[in-house]
């Protein structure tokens, strides 16, 4: 049975080493084989981190995966999929994708990456496009000639963004020639950082003594992610 298949249980392994320097969270280890902090509830249509600071939501027809929630002092994590594949209720129709949010704490004054760091991050992984938009910066990777997932696509998108001083990590993945490792996905994933931008309240904060800079992302593991299902 092809990956894109089977049983949702591997979507949630689906991260286990999905890490590369940009997803800017070391969660790969407790994120095999541990319950995540939304186990046994339905599919979930918005979680809040950092005392509400973001809000994450997905584009009409996509929900969170609740096994895959992740809260903690040093970032918070959430994949995203389908929400007919999460629940298994027929629904709206989207494309098959897997979609994932990791946020780091707040760091006053932190800056967007931009493209080019970005490229500089993923190396020696090939960045196929990069571009740099209002309020977020992608690019398109090809992980060193290897597949992201068995039987998904070679390429992907990756993004960064920053709401209420919170640096934060997009990526989305596709079944071999899904239409989301085109531009179809560099427009999903735009739409997704454009939905937590709108849910997200707009914070006032207090200047604070300090300015931590630029969007230095945290270094990780750099292996590539395990399995999906069909509908992720």
């Amino acid at each position: 049975m092809s990956i894109w298949t089977s049983d949702k249980t591997v979507a949630r392994r689906l991260m286990r080493r999905a890490f590369l320097p940009l997803l800017i969270l070391p969660l790969a280890a407790c994120l095999e084989g541990v319950p995540g902090d939304g186990a046994g509830a339905p599919a979930l249509s918005t979680v809040r981190f950092f005392d509400g600071d973001v809000t994450v939501s997905g584009p009409r027809g996509y929900c969170i995966d609740p096994q895959s929630l992740r809260r903690a002092p040093d970032g918070s994590f959430a994949l995203l999929a389908s929400c007919e594949s999460l629940t298994g209720t027929v629904g709206v129709l989207v494309d098959p994708a897997v979609m994932t949010v990791s946020v780091l704490p707040r760091q006053p004054g932190v800056v967007q990456p931009d493209s080019a760091a970005m490229t500089r991050a993923l190396a020696p992984d090939e960045v196929l496009q990069a571009y740099d938009g209002d309020g977020i910066s992608l690019v398109r990777v090809r992980t060193a000639g290897l597949a992201a997932l068995p039987e998904g696509d070679l390429s992907y998108w990756r993004a960064g963004m920053v709401i209420n001083d919170h640096l934060i990590g997009l990526a989305i993945y596709a079944p071999m020639g899904g239409v989301v490792a085109g531009p179809a996905g560099r427009a999903l994933l735009t739409d997704l950082a454009e939905t937590l931008r709108r849910q997200s309240p707009e914070r006032k904060f207090a200047p604070d003594a300090e300015k931590t800079g630029a969007g230095t992302l945290p270094q990780a593991a750099t292996q590539p992610p395990v399995q999906a299902k069909q509908g992720f």
